[in-house]
């Protein structure tokens, strides 16, 4: 294992040791996890690197991104429950319609809705963010 560009020494003892544990007993990448740090700190590493890389492995580190963009990273926790899928506010406003049987199926083609404005409607509750939605509500 290399330390390169380890600021090591000015880590606290319980992030070195963290550090090792997560590369001897995951394999998690060294330097990933020290790009981490700089960027969140060595408290939010201690607590939340784990569910941080769990996210990143299940969902991809872009959703990941946008959601901590919005969120922030102590509620990285939440972001399975939070996220809803990638597409346009517009389109999800009308999937949610379709799914709570809000939308006949039987619509006339003559009719339009406006689910931009329906997407505005739901802005409380769900937020878009790099093309992948949200919901505020966890």
């Amino acid at each position: 294992m290399t330390r390169q560009g380890l600021p090591t020494g000015q880590m606290q003892e319980e992030t070195k040791e963290l550090l090792d544990e997560y590369n001897e007993e995951y394999c998690w990448e060294y330097n990933d996890m020290v790009d981490f740090i700089k960027e969140y700190g060595e408290k939010n590493f201690r607590d939340y690197y784990e569910d941080y890389y769990r996210a990143v492995d299940d969902l991809g580190e872009d959703i990941v991104n946008a959601f901590i963009e919005v969120f922030y990273i102590e509620s990285i926790g939440n972001i399975e429950e939070s996220y809803q899928g990638q597409m346009t506010g517009a389109e999800f406003a009308e999937q949610l319609a379709i799914d709570c049987c809000e939308v006949p199926n039987n619509l006339s083609s003559w009719i339009e809705i406006d689910w931009k404005a329906s997407w505005d409607n739901l802005s409380y509750d769900y937020c878009e963010q790099d093309g992948y939605i949200f919901n505020q509500n966890f």
